[in-house]
């Protein structure tokens, strides 16, 4: 059984505030502690269920935050920042490599969301929605897209309560865990890591054990990914990427045969629309 991860920071034990969520953050170094155990209850959860090989895919920020020390042998870590150059697919770089099952680790819930504790989609200072042929989703429900074109389906969802509620009604009846009980978008009651660390390790044995009754979720084709921005300027900044229609003066669109195509085409206009003119020329 081969597990693929793709782990995010916001939905950690212990996580509440963006203080914790990057290098210049005073609490940084004990999140990347927590989170990494959160990652580690998932391997040996999925170890003891009987996988033989796992990749988990650093998905937050600048994408270096999971600590490889602890790691068992049986698991790789892909690490470095989600340029389209690095890792065109993101959050789900590497998902194309023939896995049986997938997990979403500290996860969060969507732009918009309530209560919604560090709630955003893709990039919180840029992306007000994002709509997947018509419906809104997060992060979960648009990464559980790519990973069900390549068969692979969901089999567990860690993060927030309302992160988890927002998973399962997307995708059905998987395994989820909740580190914590979102109270508003920067404060929540946490377990202790010892009750989650024994709650992700449970539920991951259980995914791989259900795997046969897991399906993959798919979005029909055509693939539409579209994008409303907050500004004008962003939209008409992402809406200079390759492959990207301008919708609306907010909105921008990535069309393709399939998530995989449609998310890596937004993700270049994500980059394009964060990108600053020079100091000179502004």
């Amino acid at each position: 059984m081969r597990i693929y991860l793709s782990v995010d920071m916001e939905g950690a034990t212990g996580v509440v505030h963006r203080d914790q969520l990057g290098p210049d953050g005073k609490d940084y170094e004990r999140s990347r502690r927590l989170l990494t155990g959160d990652v580690l209850a998932a391997l040996e959860g999925a170890i003891a269920g009987g996988a033989t090989e796992l990749l988990v895919n650093d998905s937050h920020g600048n994408m270096r935050n999971i600590l490889l020390e602890e790691f068992p042998p049986q698991a790789s870590l892909i690490s470095g920042p989600g340029s389209s150059r690095n890792k065109p697919l993101c959050q789900t770089q590497g998902a194309d490599g023939g896995w049986d099952l997938a997990f979403l680790v500290a996860y969060h819930a969507r732009a918009g969301a309530r209560p919604g504790l560090l709630a955003h989609t893709w990039v919180g200072a840029l992306i007000h929605e994002a709509r997947l042929n018509g419906e809104v989703v997060g992060e979960s429900a648009l990464n559980a897209a790519v990973l069900g074109h390549y068969g692979v389906p969901v089999g567990l969802v860690v993060g927030a309560d309302d992160l988890v509620e927002e998973a399962r009604a997307a995708l059905g009846p998987i395994e989820t865990v909740a580190t914590k009980r979102a109270l508003g978008p920067s404060a929540a009651a946490c377990l202790p890591p010892a009750r989650t660390r024994e709650l992700i390790r449970e539920a991951a044995r259980r995914a791989v054990a259900r795997r046969s009754e897991l399906r993959p979720f798919r979005v029909q084709p055509p693939v539409r990914l579209e994008l409303e921005l907050h500004t004008r300027l962003m939209a008409e900044k992402a809406a200079a990427a390759a492959g990207i229609e301008r919708t609306g003066e907010r909105c921008v669109a990535a069309a393709g045969g399939s998530a995989p195509q449609a998310a890596e085409t937004a993700w270049r206009a994500v980059e394009a629309a964060m990108r600053e003119d020079a100091s000179w020329m502004a």
